[in-house]
């Protein structure tokens, strides 16, 4: 499962393996150039993260059903995934090239630990947030980086015990690499409509429960090889039968 509160908080700065269930619910999604979303803060121990595997434009988003073990650094180094494995694959080679004398920079080897991290998991987080247009809580996905840049200001006005008073703009701004997500406090109540300006002062931050179940998709080792073909990665390179998930369970009985 993602992991939840306090456990989540930490792996901002530390590195802990994830697993997740449940069926898929809607991240609510930031776009470019569309509104701020004016939202309710809550406190930053109310998040939940998870490692996701995703190749851009061929594999979207998803989660290990059966995680792999991490060390410090976020490597996986125990049980480890399909993916893990695709990794590794061209990791090793990028390392025996090391090993023999060539530098980091070199093409050869740069291409290789290229392919290496495209197929690693990445840290993300899941944040609540009460939307004050409807009350209701929606779930925001970040980028570690992103994550931290919100959670700052969070953090800051939790500390000044404000949270609960506060509405903010929650954006998105530019594209690709030049992506920006800011969350910024209002602080002129009259800024926002009188509905919002009800649903804040009605809404109690810390009577809020949040679900994180469900919002992540998750695959089992069959799917996670699926997807490694459609990312383009020849999963015998790493032992793995490429009709591993066509095959029908029973079929030994």
């Amino acid at each position: 499962m993602v992991l939840v509160g306090n456990e989540a908080y930490s792996s901002l700065t530390e590195k802990v393996s994830t697993a997740s269930t449940g069926d898929i619910k809607k991240f609510t999604y930031l776009k470019s150039g569309e509104p701020a979303k004016i939202v309710k803060a809550l406190p930053p121990e109310q998040i939940a993260a998870y490692d996701s595997y995703s190749v851009f434009g061929k594999v979207n988003s998803f989660e290990a059903e059966k995680p792999s073990i991490k060390n410090a650094r976020g490597y996986a180094v125990e049980e480890l995934t399909p993916w893990d494995l695709a990794s590794k694959y061209y990791q090793d080679q990028a390392a025996e090239l090391i090993e023999k004398g060539k530098s980091k920079d070199d093409d050869e080897v740069k291409a290789l630990r290229n392919e290496a991290a495209k197929y690693r998991s990445r840290r993300r987080y899941i944040v609540p947030f009460v939307d004050l247009n409807t009350g209701e809580l929606i779930y925001v996905d970040f980028s570690k980086n992103q994550m931290k840049n919100v959670n700052g200001v969070v953090e800051k006005q939790h500390a000044k015990n404000k949270l609960n008073k506060l509405s903010f703009e929650l954006e998105k701004t530019g594209e690709g690499r030049d992506t920006v997500v800011s969350l910024t406090p209002i602080i002129d109540a009259e800024d926002i409509t009188k509905e919002q300006q009800k649903r804040l002062k009605d809404v109690d931050i810390t009577k809020q429960e949040p679900d994180f179940e469900g919002l992540t998709f998750v695959c089992d080792e069959a799917q996670q090889i699926e997807k490694l073909t459609e990312a383009g990665f020849d999963v015998k390179l790493i032992g793995l039968d490429p009709n591993a998930a066509e095959k029908d369970p029973t079929e030994e009985f």
